[in-house]
């Protein structure tokens, strides 16, 4: 599957740039603008906007322009990541018979499976769009305009042309499968940064000033090119920070393949998890400068290098071949929301202070305080 992605999505980032932006625009229009007139506008746990504003440029690459339109299709999209965290946010009671017993338990018992009824809902359309390129393509040949999506992708893959074979689950579940990988955590990363910059506007003023230049660039439909993130230098390093804070004391999972012990004597079985004590790495002064407790959002700021390039010693997206494949898209993604974001709105919190995250555990999620936003009066 992370072979799919890189062939098939993450090369192609500056070809999905024009319809990220204008899946982000709309939809940023239905769910903030539309809110916003004359007045301020208070919005409580932006999380939930956010989610949806996100699923809906991922709806657009993974199933189609025509699909991605539908609000059913975007809110499932929102929702399954979410759907199914109800199930990792339950006390481990049963783990001492069995890891993940309780979870096991309901969901084999069929009383709570939350992935059955946003499955279905994906058959639907995945069903409705591969019949109508499987007719196309045998009625146009050579003329058949190709869609270009992750769908369409895993139907060359896989040889589909014979509407009698077609696994309508299995495409489900591997559209289900990306989902869960990518729309929480981009969407917890985007919620997070709107939050940080809502806590410190003191900041705003700079990045504004930034992202007019960067929209310079941009076209007569506001649209600006794949480059244009290259420029967008502050921008990026609030972000990098706004990620290195992200309030996880645990993340990263590692499967033990076989029996290994370290130089100081610690042990791990084979078939065990372990996760990273993640402070080591964001708190550790000579890795992340002077104050790394403090957030400084423009200690990334390297002008030597393209701020759309993300080093490999960022061990947020984890390292080596097993780095998290989605981190460019998810970081551009995030990069063309609040360069919109900055350029129409000013933003603070509702409390007028710093708002942390919330901790389930060693997990941290985005907070639920209430962000007011505004119109700028230009």
């Amino acid at each position: 599957m992370p072979k799919l992605l890189k062939e098939h999505i993450f090369c192609k980032l500056n070809f999905y740039s024009e319809r990220m932006q204008k899946c982000l625009h709309s939809a940023t229009q239905k769910y903030i603008d539309s809110n916003v007139h004359d007045d301020p506008k208070v919005f409580d746990n932006m999380y939930f906007l956010i989610i949806k504003i996100i699923s809906t440029p991922v709806a657009n690459v993974f199933i189609g322009e025509e699909e991605s339109k539908n609000e059913e299709v975007v809110t499932t999209f929102a929702e399954f990541t979410s759907d199914l965290s109800a199930l990792i946010k339950i006390p481990p009671f049963l783990n001492f018979f069995y890891p993940g017993l309780l979870n096991r338990i309901l969901v084999s018992s069929g009383l709570y499976n939350p992935a059955i009824k946003h499955r279905n809902i994906l058959i639907k359309y995945i069903k409705n769009q591969v019949c109508k390129r499987l007719q196309e393509k045998a009625k146009y040949g050579d003329s058949w305009k190709r869609p270009d999506d992750l769908l369409q992708d895993i139907i060359e893959q896989e040889d589909i042309d014979d509407l009698n074979n077609v696994n309508y689950l299995s495409l489900a579940d591997k559209l289900l499968l990306f989902l869960f990988a990518s729309i929480h955590t981009t969407s917890n990363g985007c919620a997070n940064a709107l939050m940080d910059l809502a806590s410190r506007p003191q900041y705003m003023q700079e990045l504004y000033e930034e992202q007019l230049e960067v929209h310079k660039e941009a076209d007569e439909n506001g649209l600006l090119p794949f480059e244009a993130l290259d420029n967008m230098k502050k921008l990026d390093s609030f972000i990098r920070e706004s990620l290195r804070l992200t309030g996880h004391i645990l993340a990263l999972d590692h499967s033990v393949l076989k029996d290994y012990t370290f130089s100081n004597g610690l042990q791990l079985p084979k078939d065990h998890t372990v996760k990273i004590y993640v402070d080591d790495i964001y708190q550790d002064e000579l890795l992340q400068g002077p104050n790394p407790k403090s957030f400084e959002p423009f200690r990334h700021v390297d002008t030597n290098v393209p701020a759309s390039k993300i080093g490999k010693n960022f061990m947020l997206f984890g390292g080596g071949k097993h780095a998290c494949p989605g981190r460019h898209f998810a970081i551009n993604e995030i990069k063309f929301f609040l360069h919109n974001i900055i350029l129409k709105y000013n933003i603070c919190t509702k409390s007028g202070k710093i708002e942390g995250r919330r901790m389930y555990g060693p997990t941290a999620y985005p907070s639920s305080s209430g962000i007011i936003i505004e119109k700028r009066v230009k």
